[in-house]
């Protein structure tokens, strides 16, 4: 009861109160939303890491044997450098 009773001198403040979280709200939201982009390129690089990561035990075999069979066969040696 009593609220109702200084409601109407309150309104402008809170009018004014609305105003400025609004305009401050406002402001905030591209610097929010570059932040919530680095997000997305951070879980997307941790995924794509969490994926590949495994397989470079198999790309170092694998490198490793093509440098074998490449490097000290008959054909290479025949032409040096």
């Amino acid at each position: 009861m009593l609220f109702l009773l200084f409601f109407p001198f309150l309104l402008p403040f809170y009018l004014i109160r609305f105003v400025f979280r609004l305009v401050f709200g406002l402001m905030l939201l591209p610097l929010l939303m570059l932040f919530v982009a680095g997000v997305i390129v951070f879980a997307v690089f941790s995924a794509l890491f969490a994926v590949v990561i495994p397989f470079i035990p198999l790309a170092l075999v694998g490198f490793a044997i093509w440098a074998v069979l490449t490097r000290h066969s008959r054909a290479a040696s025949a032409y040096p450098g």
